[in-house]
């Protein structure tokens, strides 16, 4: 039996959350529960809708991730429940590549990504005249490109 409440958030469901306890969503898009700890859901998201496909491991405390993944919630999406049937991994290995994987989302960031986001850079199109010949002089469309980003900066954008 499926339900659209996450195991456990339902007392009348007479059910519990725990690990193997997994979701669905119609654009395929699977969550599955590692491990409920301490009040702590660790759980999955795989985003098999892009190429290649997309883990996202996270967690939170059980009663957010009931409130965030029960219907209806918030962001309007619906998942369908599932405690009482194995996780279709089928689904999941067809798609992803055997072999070593990032642990986080953010594992799959490039090391410019993780430092531009740890000093809350912002990013800006590498004009190809700007970089031709690193010994030409500097143009006054740069100097007042580089005096409007730091006024954006000192503003908090």
């Amino acid at each position: 039996m499926s339900t659209n409440a996450v195991p456990g958030a339902v007392a009348a469901n007479a059910d519990d959350l725990a690990m193997g306890a997994w979701a669905e969503h119609a654009d395929g898009s699977l969550i599955f529960v590692e491990g409920v700890e301490a009040g702590s859901v660790i759980y999955c998201i795989f985003d098999l809708a892009v190429d290649p496909p997309v883990e996202y491991r996270d967690s939170m405390p059980q009663s957010g991730f009931e409130t965030q993944f029960s219907w209806p919630n918030d962001l309007s999406v619906e998942w369908t429940w599932h405690d009482k049937t194995p996780f279709p991994w089928e689904r999941v290995m067809g798609d992803f590549r055997a072999g070593v994987g990032h642990s986080s989302a953010s594992g799959q960031l490039s090391a410019a990504a993780r430092v531009a986001d740890s000093l809350s850079l912002r990013a800006g199109r590498v004009l190809d005249r700007e970089y031709r010949d690193p010994s030409s002089t500097v143009t006054g469309v740069t100097i007042g490109r580089r005096l409007m980003n730091a006024l954006e900066a000192l503003a908090g954008r």
